[in-house]
């Protein structure tokens, strides 16, 4: 069986505690071509964008397993131009997906009641003058992650919940079942083990120290909390048209 992981270094993580079998082959890939995988190849499990699910309403949904932050971790962040007083433009880059898209408008929209145009940057080096969101692994490498706006810690804040960012899902229910019980204390094993985690990983030393000491706003463990965030995140969806009716989660 195939597994579809995210190209990020939280994927990583999970992915050094993860007791999977032999049988599984671990297949890396940017997030926004993951839930295009799951269509392909129906007894693969991918770590999707939790926001696929309006594209590919039918698929069945890990009861155990995902990632969701509420604090100064996160798979984005925000980079602002000094001293702008109005924000018209905000260009997304890298490992971008259908979350940031979305959202962004949301949060603008919900928070400060105005609209920049989103755009999709794909140039390989940025500009000056310019506002980011940034995703995935380039916050580590190339920008001062410290100094920018974690995406997660503003989602969070809209609904008062866990922003549950990734979750993993498949066509098939039976492979999500046999996945499910290989994982228990999946938070615990991490903190127990993170530096030991991060040491082979090709990040910088203040990435890694940024990571464990915020390591208790990254959550593994799918529990009725981030059950209600993603509920939560369906229904924002809703209220701002982005889809016509809310529509149920198949959870296994």
């Amino acid at each position: 069986m195939n597994l579809y992981l995210p190209n990020n270094i939280f994927a990583s993580i999970f992915e050094a505690v993860a007791p999977l079998d032999s049988n599984i082959k671990i297949i890396k890939k940017d997030s926004a071509l993951l839930a295009k995988q799951l269509l392909n190849d129906e007894y693969s499990i991918a770590l999707i964008p939790s926001l696929e699910l309006i594209n590919v309403e039918d698929l069945f949904i890990s009861s155990k397993v995902s990632i969701s932050f509420d604090g100064l971790l996160s798979h984005s962040y925000f980079y602002f131009t000094e001293n702008e007083r109005v924000i018209d433009k905000v260009f997304v880059r890298a490992d971008a997906t259908i979350n940031e898209i979305i959202l962004t408008k949301i949060l603008f929209a919900e928070r400060y009641n105005i609209y920049p145009e989103i755009i999709l940057d794909t140039s390989s080096e940025t500009q000056g003058g310019r506002d980011y969101l940034v995703c995935g692994n380039e916050n580590f490498i190339r920008w001062h992650f410290s100094k920018g706006i974690s995406f997660a810690d503003e989602i969070s804040d809209l609904i008062d919940l866990p922003y549950v960012n990734f979750i993993f899902a498949s066509q098939n229910k039976e492979s999500l079942e046999n996945f499910n019980k290989h994982f228990e204390d999946i938070d615990r094993k991490i903190e127990d083990n993170i530096e030991k985690i991060l040491l082979p990983l090709s990040y910088s030393e203040n990435a890694k120290n940024f990571i464990i000491e915020n390591l208790g706003s990254v959550y593994y463990e799918f529990t009725d909390n981030e059950i209600e965030a993603l509920r939560e995140l369906i229904k924002l969806l809703y209220y701002h048209e982005v889809i016509d009716d809310i529509f149920d989660l198949n959870f296994v």
